[in-house]
């Protein structure tokens, strides 16, 4: 029976969905266009048909249509699975949720919703604009330097002060009472509230500049009032509904999610207004968080757009801890991925083993280290000046500190220190206590180096006395093993996604050297592969597919049932190698949730974790596991040959993708596109000989 993932695939062409934001152009059987995650001049981004994939060989992503509608959109699975079967036309049943027609009450509600937010909508932004008793707010507005065609961009409008001339014109509207109280639009009367009047409601916001709240899809979920005058509080925002939840929306997102994907990053600020300037002046990439906390779906969101998290909260207590509180939530829930650290080698030395025969070993020559997959820094904001003040005073150097943000290290140096009497003893003894455990954290030993001696001459102490203080809080790290990529420069991608296996990134970033030094040694390497495959632009690009889906179920199920194996497979296999819709969107899962346990222990059930669509999956992998138990009784074993295969696979696929490529290329009498394929084929064909040497090792 086919499951709801491949009756709506079945449904949905992949062509024709990526062709509604990229222009395609066809490419012999394949199609191509600008890859819209990262700037590029020359098409890079294809689409095959034949399989309903997609891959860039540009940025390397890739996969099928629910992975594009995912990252285009930034969507979580469940939420491109009801978008994707809405187009459909497909039902989606969720277990364990609401019946079907409980379903399609909530769904008709929230559709009553969104249209009563925009009418709203349209009634501030018009009482904004004409209104006489808007005069203040216009004043303000114009104060804040927002400009007329940002008030029209943004939607902002005007509340005015009165119990309920919003109430009323939206009653006339048809909208009842209910409908009004249950959208955060008015408030039901109380003798205290309405002045002796009773029943009926009122204005939920009233004399207030009104800032409309959109989701990512660009669609009013609720509203922020910023009051004139002396009212209390100062910003008032929609209580929660079916639509608004404060602690998930980020202002402005739906405008700058394009932006942060071009540029790589995203600046977080605390204000409406601060958001409006930004956007306002060019630094498009901006958002803000409703309130000043920054919550861990806030970083769920970004992290599908951005790897870079560049914080600018206004410099004040508040601001400072909503910082603080915003780094540790960025470090909790960005992904991690597996690095190799260099060690210093060691002399090769003879060693006796128990057999009495000797064994040489080499020791020291690489270990692997957990490591954030992201880039987290502080936006230094002039003391007293909010972002809006310093865009407006000095735009230039806003827009320097936003492409030099504070590396994460440097702003603790600062604020961890900036009380301390760094003369007196105690004060030199507390910096190293508070300061050790961050540089500890950094994987790179030359930073890390490069920070020793930055803190051992702020407090005039010995280096070599810090390494060994050093020493002891690495010793305490080593049960986490999670180090943190602080200080990477600016437009500086995170590392490879793939995550390394005996130096695969390596060895890409050496075919890439010997390309730009003029070897032709990786182009005669691949054209020999080519040729000698026997392989011609005749084979399927989807041969094996069957195949391949019963070793990702059978990988997902070995981590159903011992989660620690992710440690063992993370750094071999990513979710974009995964072929099934399924089956990658839990391995995400698993990862996601299995790094969330490392850094705060859950007793959560997994199956909490997993979408009702996606429960089926999980019950054919524990079978899949269940009829193939691990032969020599080794799970770790099994894991890591089965994601080695995997990888293997998918190489191997990219290679069929590529041949299609360098072929069309040739008979279209391409040799510059012919070239650059035959590069990539060389650094495919260099990472499968690594990989056929780890499955011999491995069995």
């Amino acid at each position: 029976m086919a499951s709801i993932i491949d009756i709506v695939k079945a449904k949905i062409d992949i062509v024709e969905e990526i062709g509604l934001v990229v222009a395609l152009q066809k490419s012999g059987k394949s199609l191509k266009g600008l890859c819209p995650f990262h700037n590029e001049r020359t098409p890079s981004f294809y689409v095959f048909a034949e399989s309903q994939t997609w891959h860039c060989f540009g940025c390397n992503e890739g996969g099928d249509v629910f992975s594009f509608v995912q990252k285009q959109q930034g969507l979580e699975f469940r939420e491109a699975l009801l978008y994707l079967a809405e187009k459909a036309g497909v039902e989606v049943e969720e277990h364990g949720g609401p019946s079907p027609e409980e379903a399609r009450e909530i769904s008709a509600a929230k559709e009553r919703l969104r249209k009563l937010n925009e009418d709203a909508l349209l009634w501030f932004h018009q009482m904004l604009l004409r209104a006489k008793e808007a005069t203040e707010a216009r004043a303000y507005v114009q104060s804040r330097g927002i400009s007329a065609d940002t008030v029209i961009g943004f939607g902002l409008g005007y509340a005015p002060d009165h119990w309920d001339a919003l109430t009323h014109y939206l009653q006339g509207q048809g909208y009842s009472q209910q409908e009004l109280v249950s959208g955060g639009l008015a408030r039901e009367r109380n003798s205290q509230e309405s002045e002796g009047r009773e029943g009926g409601v009122y204005d939920y916001f009233r004399n207030r500049l009104i800032f409309p709240i959109r989701d990512i899809r660009g669609r009013v979920i609720g509203f922020g009032g910023r009051a004139l005058g002396d009212g209390k509080p100062k910003y008032l925002n929609s209580p929660q509904t079916l639509l608004f939840e404060k602690n998930s929306v980020l202002y402005a997102i739906d405008m700058a999610k394009d932006a942060i994907k071009d540029a790589g990053q995203v600046v977080i600020v605390e204000g409406y207004v601060d958001a409006v300037i930004a956007h306002q002046y060019g630094t498009k990439q901006t958002v803000a968080c409703i309130g000043s906390a920054i919550t861990e779906k806030h970083i769920q969101q970004l992290k599908k757009m951005t790897r870079q998290v560049t914080l600018a909260l206004d410099p004040d207590a508040a601001g400072s801890a909503a910082t603080e509180l915003g780094i540790q939530e960025a470090l909790k829930t960005f992904d991690r991925t597996v690095v190799p650290v260099p060690l210093a080698a060691e002399r090769t030395e003879r060693q006796r083993s128990g057999q009495g025969k000797h064994k040489q070993q080499v020791r020291g020559i690489i270990r692997l280290e957990e490591q954030v997959d992201a880039e987290i820094n502080v936006l230094q904001l002039p003391a007293g000046e909010d972002p809006d003040e310093v865009i407006k005073r000095d735009f230039s150097a806003w827009l320097y500190a936003v492409t030099h943000p504070l590396p994460l290290v440097d702003y603790y140096f600062v604020v961890k220190t900036a009380e301390l009497n760094l003369r007196e003893p105690a004060g030199k003894t507390e910096a190293a206590r508070r300061l050790l455990p961050v540089i500890g954290m950094i994987s790179d030993r030359i930073k890390r180096d490069a920070y020793i001696r930055k803190l051992a001459g702020m407090i005039s102490i010995d280096e070599r006395s810090l390494y060994e203080e050093l020493q002891k809080v690495l010793k305490g790290q080593k049960a986490n093993g999670v180090t943190a990529a602080f200080s990477a420069p600016m437009g500086q991608q995170a590392a490879g996604k793939s995550g390394p296996l005996g130096g695969w990134n390596a060895a890409a970033q050496s075919v890439k050297s010997e390309v730009s030094a003029g070897s032709k040694d990786g182009e005669k390497e691949a054209q020999s592969a080519l040729e000698g495959s026997g392989q011609g632009p005749s084979i399927r690009l989807d041969r094996n597919r069957d195949n391949r889906l019963q070793w990702e179920d059978y990988l997902i199920g070995l981590l159903l049932q011992n989660p620690g194996l992710s440690q063992n497979v993370c750094g071999i296999i990513n979710d974009g190698d995964f072929a099934g819709t399924d089956t990658r969107e839990l391995y995400r899962i698993l990862n996601s949730v299995y790094q969330q346990r490392a850094s705060s222990p859950s007793h959560q059930p997994f199956e909490q974790h997993v979408p009702s669509a996606l429960l089926a999956t999980v019950a054919r992998a524990q079978k899949c596991v269940e009829s193939r138990y691990p032969r020599d009784g080794e799970p770790v074993k099994e894991a890591i040959q089965c994601a080695t295969r995997l990888k293997r696979t998918r190489l191997l696929q990219l290679n069929t993708e590529l041949k299609y490529l360098i072929h069309e290329a040739a008979e279209a009498g391409d040799s510059v596109a012919v070239r650059q394929f035959l590069l990539q084929v060389s650094q495919i064909e260099r990472q499968l000989r690594t990989i056929n040497t780890a499955m011999r090792l491995h069995g």
